[in-house]
């Protein structure tokens, strides 16, 4: 039995959306042969992510650039990138830059949802006055980090800029903070499949399927989607961020 999920941008206000979308695509795959299981809510997805990335019965699912060039490296396959309409090169998405509203001097402690995030902590590697921060709270999530600074628990985050469209619409954090700039593009989530899996069939049924979906609120799964296929090099040679300090 094979296995699916796209978690990174689910959640409760647009699983729905979601569900539609991938409704579509079992559509388009079935008309090239290809029999997609339904969708793993996040709830059901395994504690263990790369147990689940790495599964040889994985058919669909959507992971982080920073893990893709890492851990994963080689042991699963590129199928592409969903864009969603931030700008800049097709594929490649940013993080945008949140800071405290009274903040007065350069931000201290940075939240970011985990060591393992492109856009959460590769990214803050590149913002203005890094070298003012002094401590980190890792939050677990994006829109954790973004709870955090709007309480005042951190002074600065990076979050994925597709989520914090989403956020915007959702989360009533959102007008608590204050948007400070965006990130470098880098290449957007890469979808991928089991190692050894043939992804010609998938590309197309892709293809068809962002071209076929229409929601009413793109905003709420992040933005308007295309597919594109990615040169896989792109998102091998971004640097690898060390670790937060302990």
């Amino acid at each position: 039995m094979t296995i699916a999920s796209l978690p990174m941008y689910w959640r409760a206000e647009n699983a729905e959306l979601w569900r539609a979308f991938w409704s579509v695509l079992q559509d388009c795959a079935q008309a090239d042969g290809i029999k997609l299981p339904d969708l793993t809510p996040p709830e059901d997805l395994p504690t263990d992510w790369y147990a689940h990335w790495l599964s040889p019965d994985l058919a669909l699912s959507m992971t982080c650039g920073l893990p893709f060039r890492t851990a994963l490296a080689g042991k699963v396959q590129y199928i592409g990138t969903l864009d969603f309409g931030l700008g800049g090169p097709p594929g490649h998405y940013h993080s945008q830059i949140l800071t405290r509203a009274d903040l007065s001097s350069p931000p201290q402690k940075l939240a970011f949802n985990s060591a393992d995030s492109q856009s959460g902590w590769a990214a803050a590697q590149d913002i203005p006055n890094r070298a003012a921060l002094t401590s980190y709270v890792a939050t677990g999530g994006h829109s954790a980090s973004l709870a955090a600074v709007a309480e005042a628990r951190a002074d600065i985050a990076c979050l994925d800029a597709v989520t914090w469209r989403i956020l915007q619409e959702v989360d009533p954090n959102a007008v608590k903070v204050l948007p400070a700039g965006t990130t470098r593009p880098t290449p957007g989530l890469p979808l991928i499949t089991a190692n050894g899996t043939d992804p010609t069939a998938l590309r197309r049924a892709l293809t068809r399927a962002v071209a076929a979906y229409a929601p009413s609120d793109p905003n709420r799964m992040g933005g308007p989607m295309t597919f594109c296929v990615l040169d896989v090099q792109n998102y091998l040679k971004q640097p690898i961020p060390a670790p937060p300090p302990a």
